[in-house]
C-alpha cells in the first residue's frame, strides 16, 4: 500500500511523566532513601512528590493504628463488662451458698435449746402433778428457760448481722470476729466432731468490712469440714492463729484434712474450681475469699502441710 505523501500525519501525543506513579511502588525504606538522595541533590523537583507520598503513607498507617486502638478499646470495654458481670454472678452464687450453709447452722444451733425447752415443759407438767412445783422451782425453771432463749436470740442476731449489707470499713478484732463465726457453726462442727482451736491469746485489730472477713473465715473452715467428711478422717482439728510480724498482720488457718490435690492447688482460688464431687460444690467460696483478701489490701495463699492444708492471709498494716 502506497502512503499518501499529502495526507496529514496524526499528531504525536506526548504524555507527561508521572513521578508520583513512578515512586509509589517503593517500600518505606526505599522511599526514605529517595527522599534523602533528593534532598542532597541539586535537582530537587521531585522532593515534594516524595514527601507527599511519604506523608500519605504515614497518614494511612496512622489511621490504621487509630482504628485498631478503637477496636482494642471496644474489646477491652466489652471484656471488662463481662468480667464485672461474672464477678457479680460469682458474688451472688457465693452469697446464696453461704445463706444455705448458715441456715443449716442456725437450725443446728436452735435444735439443742428447743429440745431443752420441750423437756422443761414436760418436766413442769409432770412435777406439778407430783406436787414438786414451788417458788424456788419456778425461779429455777424461769432462769434455765431464759438461758436457752438468750442463746437462740444471740444466734439469730449473729445470723442477721452476718448477711446485713455493710459497706463502711471500720476497725474490728480478729479474735472476736472468729469467735462470732464459731458461735454460728459450733453445733454443726460438734456434730461432725471437728474441733476449732484459736491459738492466739492477744486480740489484733484490722481495718475493713467485718462481715466480709467472717465470710472469708467461714469459707475456709467449711471447706475443711467437707474435706473431713469426704475422706472420713477420724482426728479432726482446725487451728486458727493470728499474729503481727514486721509491717503485716498474718492469719493462718490450718487443718488436718489431708490437703488439697496437687492438680488443682495452683488454681484453687480461680472461679468454679472445686475439689468436691459434681453437684456438691460451686468453686466460688475460695474465689470470693481471695477477692475479700484483696479488698483488705492483702493476699491469700495456700500450701499443703504434712497432714492437711494451711491457708495464709497476709494484710499490710
Amino acid at each position: 500500500m502506497i502512503k499518501n505523501p499529502f495526507a496529514k500525519s496524526e499528531p504525536e501525543i506526548k504524555r507527561r511523566k508521572n513521578p508520583k506513579g513512578e515512586y509509589s511502588h517503593l517500600d518505606t525504606k526505599e522511599l526514605l532513601f529517595a527522599v534523602k538522595e533528593s534532598a542532597h541533590s541539586t535537582h530537587r523537583a521531585n522532593l515534594d512528590i516524595l514527601l507527599d507520598i511519604f506523608l500519605e503513607r504515614y497518614d494511612a498507617r496512622q489511621q490504621e493504628l487509630d482504628n485498631l486502638n478503637r477496636e482494642l478499646e471496644e474489646r477491652i470495654e466489652i471484656e471488662v463488662n463481662i468480667g464485672k458481670a461474672n464477678h457479680k454472678r460469682y458474688e451472688q452464687q457465693a452469697k446464696m451458698a453461704a445463706i444455705g450453709e448458715m441456715i443449716d447452722a442456725v437450725a443446728h444451733q436452735w435444735k439443742q435449746p428447743l429440745n431443752a425447752l420441750s423437756m422443761m415443759s414436760e418436766m413442769l407438767d409432770s412435777d406439778f402433778e407430783d406436787g414438786l412445783v414451788d417458788k424456788a422451782y419456778v425461779d429455777e425453771l424461769t432462769k434455765n428457760t431464759q438461758v436457752q432463749i438468750e442463746h437462740m436470740v444471740t444466734t439469730l442476731n449473729e445470723f442477721r448481722n452476718f448477711f446485713r449489707p455493710k459497706n463502711n470499713k471500720k476497725s474490728f478484732g480478729i479474735k472476736r470476729c472468729v469467735q462470732s463465726v464459731m458461735l454460728l457453726v459450733n453445733d454443726e462442727f460438734m456434730k461432725n466432731n471437728i474441733s476449732i482451736n484459736i491459738q492466739s491469746e492477744k486480740e489484733i485489730l484490722i481495718h475493713g468490712i467485718e462481715n466480709e472477713f467472717k465470710h472469708l473465715v467461714l469459707n475456709i473452715i467449711n471447706n475443711a469440714k467437707d474435706a473431713f467428711n469426704e475422706r472420713d478422717i477420724g482426728e479432726r482439728n482446725i487451728f486458727i492463729n493470728f499474729y503481727q510480724e514486721e509491717n503485716f498482720i498474718h492469719v493462718d488457718i490450718e487443718d488436718d484434712a489431708g490437703g488439697i490435690p496437687l492438680h488443682v492447688i495452683n488454681d484453687i482460688f480461680k472461679p468454679e474450681v472445686t475439689t468436691k464431687e459434681v453437684g456438691k460444690g460451686t468453686g466460688i467460696g475460695l474465689y470470693m475469699s481471695m477477692q475479700i483478701a484483696q479488698k483488705l489490701g492483702g493476699t491469700l495463699s495456700v500450701k499443703n502441710t504434712d497432714n492437711g492444708a494451711l491457708f495464709k492471709l497476709k494484710i499490710p498494716l
